[in-house]
């Protein structure tokens, strides 16, 4: 059995077999896509894994490390022509966890159905735990959505992402993480700079769609959407409010400005991802007519496989 990097005409049957649970008509897409997003320097396959027995492919598995020091996993996937499917996927996250223990990764994540149970259990030997569940939630947007916001509260200000307020945006960022119910694994993992050049990577990042807010003089909080024009959506990549800005309903008056400025750009879709034990946001997105596409459970590797 050989565990080799996938390159050149390799990549073909490695991406294959990482899709091959995706509905038929589905896959070869799906390849397409995955190589358009290599050329366009979105997606690396560094570490695109391919498992070879007798010179035939049985096994596929991808990680992908992030400027934010997390590597994002596509777990193993095994054809069937391998005699012991549990050891091919062995060998490839044995191999996919020492290039990211190797690149010192500060975290390892990968995202399940939320009962796949035999892909855990696959992770789990590895050192992957579950953090917790994400819903991936959409709402059609329509010239409707551009109704009147009450903006007689002046002590609210809206500024843009520009190079003289970035440094606010980092720090603002930073802050925001501060006893947030959304993602806490991540508190600490990563700086604001850092989030913002991972942000910047999902979609086509515009700075007009990237909103500071400040309540009297004060800065409060951010609002990020990155456009998609290939899906005709939207995606709120972040939405955060410092601790001494909850409560006085700012994010219900970002979530308002952000949907706004999706019908400004004519999108028929607004997306995102959610901590499912946020139940602060997924009110506010209940409230706004957010419905759950999906469910992923989050699974995470910390260093070397131990625990924080």
């Amino acid at each position: 059995m050989n565990i080799i990097t996938a390159s050149g005409d390799q990549r073909i049957p490695a991406l294959r077999l990482l899709f091959a649970r995706f509905p038929a008509e589905e896959q070869e897409g799906r390849v397409r896509d995955a190589l358009a997003a290599h050329e366009r320097g979105t997606l690396h396959f560094d570490h695109l894994l391919l498992a070879e027995s007798d010179g035939l492919p049985v096994g596929s598995a991808l990680a992908m490390l992030q400027s934010d020091g997390v590597a994002l996993v596509w777990p193993p996937v095994v054809s069937c022509g391998a005699t012991n499917p549990v050891i091919v996927e062995d060998l490839l996250m044995s191999e996919l966890c020492s290039r990211i223990d190797a690149a010192s990764a500060r975290l390892g994540q990968c995202l399940l159905a939320p009962d796949d149970d035999i892909e855990a259990a696959t992770l789990g030997r590895h050192g992957f735990e579950r953090a917790t569940d994400m819903f991936f939630m959409a709402r059609g947007i329509a010239p409707e959505d551009l109704t009147d916001i009450d903006r007689s509260n002046e002590k609210i200000r809206c500024e843009k992402f520009t190079p003289e307020t970035t440094a606010r945006f980092v720090q603002l960022i930073e802050q925001t993480y501060q006893g947030s119910l959304d993602c806490a694994y991540l508190n600490g993992i990563r700086t604001g700079d850092e989030a913002i050049v991972s942000h910047k990577l999902s979609g086509e990042f515009h700075p007009d769609c990237w909103s500071l807010y400040t309540v009297e003089g004060h800065d409060a909080g951010v609002a990020m959407l990155n456009d998609h024009p290939d899906q005709d959506a939207v995606e709120l990549v972040y939405i955060g409010v410092a601790p001494h800005a909850r409560g006085q309903g700012l994010g219900r008056r970002m979530l308002q400005d952000g949907i706004r400025d999706a019908v400004g750009r004519g999108r028929a879709v607004m997306f995102l991802a959610v901590d499912c034990e946020n139940r602060f946001a997924n009110a506010l997105y209940g409230e706004f007519q957010f419905a759950e596409l999906a469910r992923r459970r989050v699974m995470l590797r910390h260093p070397f496989g131990l625990a924080r």
